[in-house]
């Protein structure tokens, strides 16, 4: 179906709280601290094999062990606590975190979707009021608004716009309330599996595929601390990719949960 051209994913994420800005002043926190700060870092050290606690947002003795770790296989002096120099390192070693694609053994010539309706499944059992969606999308107002964000970059390099597809766009809602509701941040759903496995139970065939993921208390907020992150931006501006699903989600610690789901066709 493509050519023999090989299917690759790129996932990317990021966790976004005020003290990933690249202009904040200096600071240090460590054990005996909680909240999202602490929550981000557990993620990404565990995504990284630094830790293999629960991620729980408080920053007990694994997560400092996880640090000093982490600092030591970096260079950075190992103190156990969390500083600008090693929250840039572990933003950096995530941020180029890539997960290869797995080939199938058996290609499958016929996706056959979860649902076996066409009708979009529900986010949660109780029904969310959300803003009027622009019909030509089926984009809610904050998801246009991501959409509408990401496309200006695009053009501002000379990229052609990417496309709302709907079935992304209901992966990339599941997926992000499926962390709030199981309480976690990553790439790996306990409901769905990998970003990749999630898409092919759904249907979505593609040539390239990839996800940003995104935790914080508005799109605009969002958005710039994406474009802040060179693999973040790399994959918003990425010439491979023509569609994507948005889903924002209200919940998690930072107050909205972010999906970007990006597909080649």
């Amino acid at each position: 179906m493509f050519q023999g051209k090989k299917k690759h994913i790129w996932i990317l994420c990021i966790c976004i709280a005020l003290f990933f800005s690249s202009t904040t002043t200096a600071f240090a926190y460590g054990k005996g601290a909680k909240g999202p700060d602490v929550y981000a870092v557990q993620g990404m050290l565990k995504s990284l094999g630094y830790y293999g606690g629960p991620i729980t947002g408080y920053y007990g003795n694994q997560t400092q062990a996880g640090v000093k770790a982490f600092q030591s296989r970096y260079g950075l002096p190992v103190t156990g606590d969390v500083d600008d120099q090693t929250l840039q390192s572990i933003l950096w070693a995530y941020g180029n975190l890539k997960i290869p694609k797995k080939t199938p053994s058996t290609p499958t010539p016929t996706p056959v979707p979860i649902s076996p309706t066409p009708t979009p499944v529900p986010i949660s059992p109780t029904p969310i009021p959300v803003p009027q969606v622009p019909s030509e999308t089926g984009l809610t107002v904050e998801e246009q608004q991501m959409l509408d964000l990401v496309n200006k970059e695009r053009a501002a390099v000379g990229l052609s716009p990417l496309l709302a597809d709907a079935a992304l766009v209901k992966t990339a809602r599941l997926k992000s309330q499926d962390m709030v509701d199981n309480k976690y941040f990553s790439h790996d759903s306990p409901t769905y599996g990998s970003p990749f496995d999630m898409m092919e139970k759904f249907g979505i065939t593609y040539n390239a595929a990839g996800e940003n993921i995104a935790c914080n208390q508005s799109v605009q907020a969002a958005h710039e601390a994406l474009m802040n992150s060179p693999g973040h931006k790399a994959n918003i501006l990425s010439k491979d990719y023509t569609h994507i699903g948005i889903g924002i989600v209200n919940g998690g610690p930072c107050g909205k949960m972010f999906t970007q789901q990006f597909i080649g066709k």
